[in-house]
């Protein structure tokens, strides 16, 4: 499918969701017993007004203590509901808990009031129902911590608690003791690449950080590849992981990650408008890395250093939310664990070392360095709508190394220079819930997300550089449409989405060094999707759902096909399809719910899958998506008062049956190939469970796979796979548990607890590929490790955090390790935080700059974030502006696009009649670029072997304006406006010149081409810009605006002097052209005659130098225009 045809269906699904209704399946939150559902449309609104509204709709009185409730918004409830249902929508994500006291009577609980004794201390809210207090009958409380109790079907919560208790060492550590969920990989850089249940990589999941997907890609040798999202734990807020293809993100079968950042109630406490997080962290085992350092060191170390250190601040003004949050986190190299085996068993059956790291090693290249930034407002322009903004910065320099450096064995240990990223990510979400309409409940969210990586592969004592970009734009509208049937209540949820990725090198990598083994990836994916799903309770213990997603596709590679020998060229994937889905839920009694579901889902190639990796890889144009159909039976049990008055127990059951159709694997056949597996599948059971009784609580979860199975497209069916495929170094341990205990003492202030955590063999075994390399597969021990912690509450500012992980000091590799690192030894963390607010309203500064009453007044600041499309075009003459027909191939004619994020600020002064006049300044940052490559032309070889002769990079770094603006206030909310001015771009382009690998008579332009050198050109240019918008203001201080803005540039020139003629090389011919006659020898026929004065004849030479192109300096110089384009939505404030 064409790029356009995508775009065409994106537009044409978000413009309005106005599709026909199609069924599929939803989750359904646990029926309640004895109380029928109510149809209610209750807005957002302060707490005790929705409470009252709901008490009068559902007939229950509501008795609450204190006056904090007030300034909590309650959550829009539109639907038809049973009260306890009502009540957890309501109220979810406020921090409020409540209880049933009686069939129609509820406490409610506000955090930071006093429970009261009795009804008397109670205020009330009279329903019409009967009043009961002396019975509990019912407990609930709207925890997302509870949902996954709750949800039918395979979900998992990691909260902000659970992640502060275990502050991980590395990203992928975020989700050790989760069933069924492993991070590939999690000692070997700073990334997380999530397995769920045996199914990894290529975007078969999919995380998101606030709904935005930052995936890359890069390849590790002959081990895989890697799958790489970066994330600060410390913005985190808490993660939901859905299993198997449930819709949230177009083609991931294996699941979503689904990752929530620190929001203003994360800060705050109960009734604040403000408030302030500082934490520092310390921790032991870090020693500050030193490139080309090569000694084994031992020892370990438990001297504690100061490793983080953030700071966060919310503030809630009205219907504003607003919170920033900055970290520094900087960890050392590791020392591994002194306890336990050194060795394993391979697939071969031989004992091998499980590292080349000993007990108590220094482990090289495992450091890191992270700056991490967040800034995201969410405002409520009434109490039916939400808009939300956010931004997203990480920055991390941090070891890696590839896998082929430290084969088990081979004895290399040595700290190799930094790999480093850096991503800049926008979000943006709108929902709009009218209070009066059960038919609409909109949701739209949009995103965009910039990853600049450059990875340090090691390889044969050599350390290039891969520089690559990623940047991803996606947009996601839905609505769910309530009705009854039968009296019963119906649900009808409906959308699309449209996901656009592009990744591609940032530098030319030389074919002639190791890079020719690690090609970074350089192509397209676009995904367009639409679905329907439908959800029916035909009784009050049955719910009914079905539904079908139809996905469109096309990957293409936008690179040069590089070979060894010829091959066909790389070139695009593209297909669509539908997936159908379908549950039963059945609720036998209040708490127990039993379901079954089916689900299915197309993962398209990716645009690894469809870039030349390595110049031993063969295309494979017949290669298919692949096609999940996933089955799955549970139970969930959700109860309280079990044991004790007031515990809590949670229990979660599930078996499932996951097939892949068409799974794309990886062949040695002499070179590398991709190729399709009939299928691969892997059954298992799950059981997952919680039981808090306050005084001590537990947590666990435990993942068994009863079967694997792997069938090649000729029938031939293994239990087993083989070393060249990527699958092998994905397959999950046979078996993992964990369990968390702990206990509370002083009134909660103190807790301690720990951590037990077991890794299983490898699931499936592992056969050896003829003439394959055996070190590939990675293989672990089976392991135990254990982690204890502590938390102190010191007053209610201060909180003492402390972890021992390791505690026992166990020398371990990873399961899913891609690299043969161990984990780290024992290691000590303290962390303390200190939140400190208030209740009193913000005011703002009294700087005197609003000169007049009128709304629009004043100085304003703000930021923005939007997609921009630029465009090149332009002449490329030789250096001294001569016409030639190469130079002139290199002439610009690009387009591209990408996320912008910035800021402005600006003064209007607003005219009685309404007329609005000002000047606004602002900064965006573009981050966007394309490649050009010119083919070599000057020898069939390296036309046959598409060899490189120079590739030019063209960037937008940066674009800033200062504009004079005029418009019209159509309302007192409403500004309508016009602006134009001067604009500033800066531009950078970077030339790449190649040269043949040598030159002689019977080859003079050589078989390949390798880099020669690269020259740099940047420019800032000056033009002018146009554009127009509107903007909304919230209140007297807070607007949100949309504009569109063009600039344009004219010619400005980029000068390389270095570039040369052509790539060929210089070389010398010699060729007899005659005989001349004479003597043999005159001087010894002179003075000793006989044979010396016979007549010879000898051969006569002529050498000829040719002159190769490539030493031929007559540089470039290109000439060229450039515009810019920006649709941009903001938030502004008021001074």
């Amino acid at each position: 499918m064409s790029t356009r045809r995508l775009r065409t269906l994106a537009l044409c699904l978000l413009a309005g969701t106005a599709f026909a209704v199609l069924p599929v399946a939803t989750s359904r939150s646990l029926a309640q017993s004895g109380s029928s559902s109510v149809a209610l449309s209750i807005a957002s609104m302060p707490v005790p007004r929705a409470l009252a509204d709901l008490s009068v709709r559902a007939g229950l009185q509501v008795l609450y203590s204190g006056s904090r409730a007030y300034k909590i918004m309650s959550r829009p409830v539109n639907g038809t509901y049973a009260p306890e249902e009502a009540l957890r929508i309501m109220l979810a994500g406020t921090g409020i808990n409540w209880r049933f006291v009686g069939a129609n009577a509820v406490t409610i609980m506000v955090p930071g009031e006093d429970a009261a004794a009795g009804g008397a201390a109670l205020q009330g809210i009279d329903g019409d129902g009967a009043i009961a207090l002396d019975a509990i009958d019912v407990t609930g409380q709207g925890s997302a911590a509870d949902r996954p109790f709750e949800t039918p079907g395979s979900t998992n919560f990691i909260s902000g608690e659970e992640i502060e208790r275990f502050p991980p060492q590395t990203a992928g550590a975020l989700f050790q003791g989760t069933p069924g969920v492993i991070s590939g990989g999690g000692n070997n850089g700073a990334s997380i690449d999530p397995n769920i249940r045996g199914l990894q990589g290529q975007n078969r999941v999919a995380t998101t950080i606030d709904g935005s997907q930052q995936s890359t890609s890069s390849y590790r040798g002959y081990s895989g590849i890697d799958s790489r999202t970066y994330v600060d734990p410390d913005l985190i807020s808490g993660i939901t992981i859905t299993k198997g293809p449930d819709g949230a993100v177009a083609g991931a079968i294996g699941g979503t990650i689904a990752m929530e950042t620190l929001n203003v109630e994360d800060i705050l406490g109960s009734g604040q408008t403000w408030g302030v997080r500082v934490r520092g962290g310390l921790a032991s085992n870090s020693v500050a890395p030193v490139i080309g350092e090569t000694a084994a060191v031992y020892g370990g170390s438990d001297a504690g250093e100061l490793t983080n250190g953030s700071f966060a601040v919310a503030a809630r003004e009205d219907n504003v939310d607003v919170i920033g949050a900055f970290v520094r986190r900087k960890t050392g190299n590791y020392f591994a664990g002194t306890q336990g085996s050194l060795t394993t068993t391979d697939y071969l059956g031989e004992t091998v070392p499980l590292s080349n790291y000993g007990h108590g090693q220094l482990v090289y290249n495992t450091s890191e360095d992270v700056t991490s930034a967040l800034l995201k407002a969410t405002v409520r322009p009434t109490d039916e709508q939400l808009f939300q903004i956010g931004y997203l910065y990480y920055g991390n320099e941090f070891g890696e190394v590839s896998p082929s450096f430290i084969t088990a064995g081979n004895e290399t240990t040595s700290q190799i220079p930094l790999s480093s990223v850096e991503i800049n990510q926008a979000t943006l979400r709108y929902n709009y819930t009218p209070t009066d309409n059960d038919l609409v409940d909109f949701k739209f969210d949009a995103y965009a997300s910039n990853t600049d990586e450059t990875n340090i592969f090691a390889s044969l004592g050599k350390t290039p550089e891969l520089k690559q970009q990623s940047q991803n734009v996606g947009v996601k509208a839905s609505n769910t449409s309530h009705f009854a049937v039968a009296g019963m209540p119906l649900a009808v949820s409906y959308g699309g989405s449209y996901v656009y990725e592009n990744a591609r090198p940032t530098e030319a990598y030389d074919l002639s060094s190791v890079s020719l083994w690690a090609i970074p990836a350089n192509g397209e994916r676009e995904i367009g999707s639409i679905f329907a799903r439908v959800k029916w309770e035909p009784t009050d213990w049955l719910e009914l759902g079905a539904g079908v997603e139809y996905l469109t596709y096309s990957t293409s590679f936008n690179g040069i096909t590089t070979y060894g020998t010829p091959g066909d060229p790389f070139t695009s994937y593209s297909g669509e399809g539908f997936s159908p889905s379908a549950s039963v839920v059945v609720t036998p009694v209040e708490g127990w719910q039993i379901y079954g579901q089916y689900q299915a889902g197309i993962r398209p190639p990716s645009v690894r899958e469809v870039s030349q990796t390595r110049s031993d890889q063969i295309f494979n144009a017949a290669l298919q998506a692949e096609e999940a159909s996933n089955w799955e039976f549970g139970t969930n049990f959700l109860r309280d008062d079990v044991l004790l008055p007031g515990d809590k127990l949670r229990l979660k059951l599930a078996y499932f049956d996951n097939t892949t159709d068409n799974y794309i694997g990886r062949e040695f056949t002499g070179s590398m190939g991709l190729f399709n597996y009939d299928f691969v599948r892997f059954r298992g059971v799950e059981f997952s469970g919680r039981y808090d009784a306050g005084r001590f609580f537990t947590d666990f979860g435990i993942n068994y796979y009863t079967d694997f199975e792997s069938c090649e497209m000729d029938g031939n069916c293994t239990d087993y796979t083989l070393s060249a495929d990527f699958l092998t170094n994905q397959i999950p341990p046979r078996f993992t548990a964990s369990v968390t205990a702990g206990a509370r003492f002083f009134d909660e202030r103190l807790t301690l607890g720990g951590r037990v955590t077991y890794m299983s063999e490898r699931l499936a075994e592992v056969e050896a590929d003829s003439g394959f390399f055996a070190w590939v597969t990675k293989v672990w021990e089976p392991y135990t490790v254990v982690d204890a912690f502590a938390q102190w509450k010191l007053n209610s500012h201060l909180t003492l955090d402390i972890s021992v992980q390791n505690l026992l000091d166990t020398y371990y590799v990873d399961a899913l390790n891609n690299t043969d690192m161990p984990a780290p030894g024992r290691t000590f963390m303290a962390t303390l935080t200190g939140t400190f607010g208030s209740d009193e309203p913000i005011t703002p500064l009294p700087i005197g700059l609003r000169a007049n009453g009128e709304r629009w007044t004043g100085l304003y600041a703000g930021g923005s974030i939007g997609y921009g499309f630029g465009s090149i075009d332009g002449t490329t003459t030789l250096a001294d502006g001569s016409y030639a027909p190469r130079a002139f191939s290199e002439s610009a004619n690009e387009t591209f696009q990408g996320g912008v994020w910035g800021g402005q600020a600006g003064y209007n002064y607003q005219f009685s009649n309404g007329v609005v006049v000002g000047v606004e300044a602002d900064l965006l940052h573009a981050g966007m670029g394309s490649s050009a490559v010119l083919g070599a032309t000057e020898s069939a070889t390296l036309i046959t072997n598409r060899m490189t002769e120079a590739q030019t990079d063209y960037s937008f770094d940066w674009l800033a304006t200062v504009r004079a603006k005029a418009g019209y206030a159509v309302t007192d909310q409403l500004l309508v406006y016009g602006t134009a001015g001067v604009a500033f771009l800066r531009e950078t382009e970077e030339r790449t010149q190649y040269v043949s690998n040598f030159a002689d008579a019977t080859n003079p332009g050589g078989n390949r081409t390798a880099l020669s050198f690269s020259e740099t050109s940047a420019r800032t240019r000056t033009g002018f810009t146009v554009g127009g918008g509107a903007e909304y203001a919230i209140n007297d201080r807070w607007s949100v605006k949309a504009e569109y803005a063009f600039a344009g540039f004219g010619a400005e020139s980029f000068n390389f002097g270095k570039a040369r003629s052509g790539v060929t090389r210089s070389y010398s011919t010699r060729t007899q052209t005659g005989t001349v006659s004479g003597v043999r020898s005159e001087t010894l026929c002179a003075t000793r005659g006989g044979r010396y004065c016979e007549i010879v004849e000898r051969p006569v030479y002529e050498t000829k130098n040719y002159v190769g192109t490539s030493t031929i300096a007559d540089g470039r110089e290109a000439s060229n225009s450039a515009s810019f384009q920006a649709i941009k939505i903001g938030v502004n404030y008021r001074f």
